[in-house]
């Protein structure tokens, strides 16, 4: 286990379905701007039902750590076949129709409002600005923790913070999805 969820297909005696079991990585080993990502992924359950039926259920989650140490949770199976396993099976001629409707799912997303600018799980900030400049400096951080050159980053952070008045012409916060890419 690592810096990403583990996830397993667990086959269950007496069920007629498996269930998906995922565990977060051990609270030191996350990355400072991916802190308790499975906990705020659990948080945004509520405001995803305008695509729950696309979605795995929650069965249970544990952020006690009693049971074995880590966040976990327990989602119902979805049937189905990765995109990058059979997408490529497609004529490419084919592939618009699924981005258009990978686009469409996006959209109705980011339709979404919410109560303020950052994580579902918070924290919120009061402004566009205030999020994104957070968020880059936790990444610089990141990078400087494994070692890694975050000057790049950095002057990212800094033109985001001199030309915060651009960021916050976005005044209304919306459900934002990075991560709608085919392996997921």
């Amino acid at each position: 286990m690592g810096m990403s969820n583990s996830t397993y297909k667990v086959e269950l005696a007496g069920q007629d379905r498996p269930v998906i079991l995922r565990v977060a990585p051990e609270a030191g080993s996350q990355f400072r701007s991916e802190q308790q990502l499975m906990r705020n992924e659990y948080a945004s359950v509520p405001w995803l039902a305008v695509i729950a039926p696309l979605m795995p259920r929650v069965i249970a989650a544990d952020w006690s750590h009693e049971v074995i140490g880590r966040d976990w949770m327990i989602q119902t199976y979805l049937d189905g076949v990765p995109a990058p396993e059979h997408l490529g099976t497609y004529p490419r001629t084919a592939w618009p129709t699924f981005f258009r409707q990978m686009g469409a799912i996006t959209r109705s997303v980011h339709d979404v409002r919410g109560p303020y600018f950052g994580p579902v799980g918070g924290p919120g900030y009061g402004t566009w600005s205030e999020a994104v400049i957070t968020s880059l400096e936790e990444i610089a951080a990141d990078l400087d923790g494994v070692g890694l050159d975050a000057a790049d980053v950095r002057k990212v952070a800094a033109a985001a913070a001199h030309d915060r008045a651009v960021l916050d012409e976005v005044s209304e916060p919306r459900l934002l999805t990075g991560d709608l890419w085919t392996v997921h």
